[in-house]
């Protein structure tokens, strides 16, 4: 499927028509999804599954047809952010004009400065919880800022954070400090030390992070 809308990169081709159908419909069913891209409904089911759980779609009850009602499906307001939009072309232009001004110093000190922001930001959301508390959190608020994040529990100490989307992709090709500033940011939050195992500026389909909580009670923040 075509369109004059690009799509951020998702896991599986696939999920990336249903999303671009959705976008295009504005509101669609199981029903026109499986026709129109010859897809089963039960494929169609756990796809849209997943992207409910990634909090990328809603459902709502209407008439698709003869029948019962099922589910309209529409994107969400994280959903539709994952189409193509100026701001990261906007975002990049102004990051050029301060390159071009004050040096990749001056650029370093503005992702810089973002992660402290962040880390302000969210540091109530992450105080007084436990480990696994933290990392659900991280995940959610990485899903709010678009990253279609989710999280997985290896052992008690050591987690694995996927992001699907990267919310920033044009940004950070041009000034990868970018993803250094996010894994900082993740690290510093968490409480926790955070490696990237996974990277879609190095060919990967998706971003993952290794989280590793040290042996000692983290302390809340």
């Amino acid at each position: 499927m075509r369109g004059t809308m690009a799509i951020q990169r998702v896991e599986h081709p696939t999920r990336t028509h249903i999303l671009q159908f959705i976008k295009q419909k504005g509101r669609t069913c199981i029903r026109e999804i499986s026709r129109a891209l010859g897809v089963t409904p039960m494929g169609v089911r756990r796809h849209v599954a997943r992207f409910e759980t990634l909090g990328v779609i809603r459902k709502e009850k209407q008439h698709c047809g003869r029948g019962r009602p099922s589910d309209a499906i529409a994107l969400t307001e994280l959903g539709d952010g994952m189409f193509t939009k100026a701001y990261d072309r906007f975002s990049t232009d102004l990051l050029r004009s301060v390159a071009l001004q004050g040096g990749q110093r001056k650029v370093d000190r503005l992702f810089d400065q973002r992660r402290i922001y962040l880390v302000e930001k969210f540091a109530r959301r992450m105080r007084g919880k436990g480990r696994e508390a933290r990392v659900r959190e991280a995940a959610a608020i990485l899903c709010e800022e678009g990253y279609m994040a989710e999280f997985e529990k290896i052992n008690a100490r050591t987690f694995q954070i996927t992001e699907h989307n990267c919310a920033i992709a044009q940004i950070a090709r041009e000034f990868p400090q970018a993803c250094e500033v996010e894994r900082c940011f993740l690290a510093q939050m968490l409480g926790a030390e955070v490696e990237r195992d996974a990277h879609v500026l190095r060919g990967d389909h998706r971003c993952s992070y290794r989280v590793q909580f040290p042996s000692r009670r983290i302390r809340a923040a």
